[in-house]
This record gives structure tokens, C-alpha cells and sequence, in this order.
């Protein structure tokens, strides 16, 4: 299966980018990095300048948002442009459970769908599977200058999946806590106390 780290992200809520963000002695690019590869996963960064620091220190494939400065719709257009069909994984998201991400990835194509999204209090856009048939709808709803993930979606053969069909692989859904805040950096840390190293 094909998997896609989108680390682009600079942070602005919380002051710093976010894959340097540390919790559990460990940085988020850390984590996502060991985390995923088995999977020979696919880095994209948002910029020339992030991709070199990160290939310096990094064995692992790394592209660039083809459309810059334009937010995760264009991490994911990167994503699905060099991988063709693979889930997305945001690297904000440092609790995701592989199995959840096999399960996107092997339940959106049996389902032939465009992309393959989760609900849980909202659509995780951040963490779906994406078809290659996928792109060149993202590609065009980015020149039209739509900067929503979901308006392509909405044109697109979609299947939301409720999260609560995912708790078979991930009891607590801790996979769909993202780091945003300062706050939430804390809530991360309470969580690695709770939780096992193998579970991170």
C-alpha cells in the first residue's frame, strides 16, 4: 500500500512548525517516520527548504506541494500526484494506528471510491484514502482558487465512514486527535503517559 505524510504545516497556532512539535521525548516528523515505514512512505513537504532540511536527517522519499502556499489540499494533490492511490496521513496526528490506515487503504479500493473519508466529530480529511482518480478534480478545484479539501470531495464518488467502524482497530479512536494548541501538546503528553510505546 502507498502512504503520504503531509508535514507542510508551519503551526501558526501554536508558534513553531508542526513536525517539530516534541512529545514523548520525540518529535512528530520522528514519530510519523518510524512509525510508517514498512509502508515506504512518501514525505511532502510544502517547500524546497523543508524537504532539504528534513533529507538531510531522513532515509525516506520526499516531494514538494506542487501549488505553494495554498494548505492541505495541496499536500494531498502532492500526496496523490506521486503515489496515486494511498492514504493521507497528517503528521499532526502522532497517535494514528497502522492498522487504521491499512483498513482506509484496503476498504477504499474494494470500494472503487474516489476517496475514502472517516467521520468522526467531522470529516478526517487529514487521514482518508485517496484514489488517483481523485486528482485532476483537486487539481482543477485548486485553480478555481477552492481552498477546502471537500469542495472537490463533494464532486467527487465519496464514502464517509462513520469512526465508530473503526474502533475494531482503534478502541479509544485516539488516531483522530491532532495537535493544534498549545494545549493540545499537553493533552499529547498525557496521552503517551497512558499509552505503550507500541501504540504511538
Amino acid at each position: 500500500m502507498k502512504l503520504a505524510i503531509l508535514i507542510g504545516g508551519l503551526g501558526k497556532r501554536i508558534g513553531m512548525e508542526k513536525s517539530e512539535i516534541r512529545i514523548c521525548g520525540r518529535r512528530l516528523i520522528e514519530i510519523a517516520v518510524e512509525k510508517f515505514q514498512e509502508f515506504d512512505p512518501v514525505i511532502v513537504c510544502r517547500d524546497e527548504a523543508q524537504m532539504e532540511r528534513y533529507a538531510r536527517e531522513f532515509k525516506a522519499k520526499f516531494v514538494c506541494d506542487v501549488y505553494r502556499n495554498f494548505g492541505a489540499i495541496a499536500g494531498i494533490h502532492s500526496a496523490i500526484k506521486h503515489c496515486g492511490d494511498c492514504v493521507v496521513v497528517a503528521v499532526d496526528m502522532p497517535f494514528v494506528k497502522k492498522r487504521v490506515v491499512e483498513f482506509l487503504f484496503e476498504k477504499g479500493k474494494e470500494l472503487s471510491c474516489d476517496a475514502l473519508v472517516p467521520r468522526h466529530k467531522f470529516a478526517e480529511t487529514l487521514l482518508a484514502f485517496y484514489s488517483s482518480n481523485a486528482l485532476a478534480e483537486i487539481e482543477n478545484s485548486i485553480r478555481r482558487g477552492e481552498r477546502r479539501i471537500l469542495d472537490p470531495l463533494s464532486r467527487l464518488k465519496t464514502v464517509f465512514i462513520p469512526a465508530e467502524e473503526l474502533r475494531k482497530f482503534d478502541k479509544q479512536l485516539i488516531s483522530f486527535f491532532n495537535i493544534n494548541t498549545p494545549e493540545d501538546v499537553l493533552k499529547a503528553e498525557e496521552l503517551c503517559s497512558r499509552t505503550l510505546t507500541e501504540e504511538l
